[in-house]
């Protein structure tokens, strides 16, 4: 009786354990694609809005996420050719523009007549002034890049700054935060990206695979909890990942 008890015991806790093996290997992360957004935009500029701090955003689709960190805006975008954002302002954030293609001349308060291009980041920092700009897109052709927003925390300067930042193959720092970090990681066939639970990501170049899940180009996805695997990796050749880590307190 007890040698059936401990084998009736043991199946229990092998099919019980099998079956949470199986649960863990076929968890699919919670992603959102910029093929199920609407498609907005203003002057020559149009975009698929992923991300929507509702603390900077009183009104907001329903179907965007929300900010993470200091992440409060993140849209995949493209200029129509020979057109241009108009010139505006900014004040209070920091907005970064990883270039998909084409050419885009720079005009404003800072890095004024700086053109970037494909393979290129460029980083605006509001300082404590604000800053006026204009991107201007020089090609007879449609140019792209993903816009992104990161809030200031800290000690602010007080003059506004422009940066164009050069990818490199790997792993590619290109903000650093009070309690956020943004980077950009460039991958080749096979190359895996790990994070902490929780981090958000955006392919916007290329595609990842995690287990037998697709993420293509326009996914954003999040890292899924400490009792799950947090490692994708690339399936194609110059996959380029935009992610958002949030340090741990």
């Amino acid at each position: 009786m007890c040698c059936a008890g401990r084998d009736w015991l043991s199946f229990c806790y092998y099919s019980t354990g099998k079956r949470l093996a199986l649960k863990r290997r076929a968890i699919m992360l919670n992603t959102l694609h910029y093929d199920d957004v609407d498609i907005t935009g203003f002057a020559g500029v149009r975009e698929m809005i992923l991300v929507m701090d509702p603390a900077v955003f009183k009104r907001r689709p329903d179907s965007v996420w929300p900010g993470y960190g200091q992440l409060t805006y993140l849209a995949h975008a493209y200029f129509r050719p020979l057109s241009s954002t108009g010139r505006h302002y900014h004040e209070g954030k920091t907005p970064l523009g990883p270039s998909t293609r084409g050419h885009i001349l720079h005009e404003g308060t800072a890095g004024h007549g700086k053109a970037f291009t494909g393979g290129q980041v460029m980083v605006q920092r509001s300082g404590q002034k604000g800053f006026a700009h204009d991107e201007v897109n020089l090609d007879a052709d449609i140019t792209g890049m993903v816009q992104i927003w990161m809030r200031p925390e800290g000690e602010i300067p007080p003059q506004s700054t422009h940066t164009l930042i050069d990818l490199q193959t790997g792993i590619n720092r290109v903000y650093e935060g009070e309690t956020s970090d943004l980077i950009i990681q460039v991958m080749q066939t096979g190359d895996a990206l790990s994070a902490q639970p929780g981090d958000l990501a955006y392919v916007y170049q290329g595609g990842l695979t995690y287990g037998e899940q697709i993420l293509s180009r326009g996914s954003l996805f999040q890292f899924p909890g400490a009792d799950h695997n947090t490692t994708v990796t690339a399936g194609n050749e110059d996959t380029r990942v935009v992610f958002v880590t949030c340090r741990q307190t």
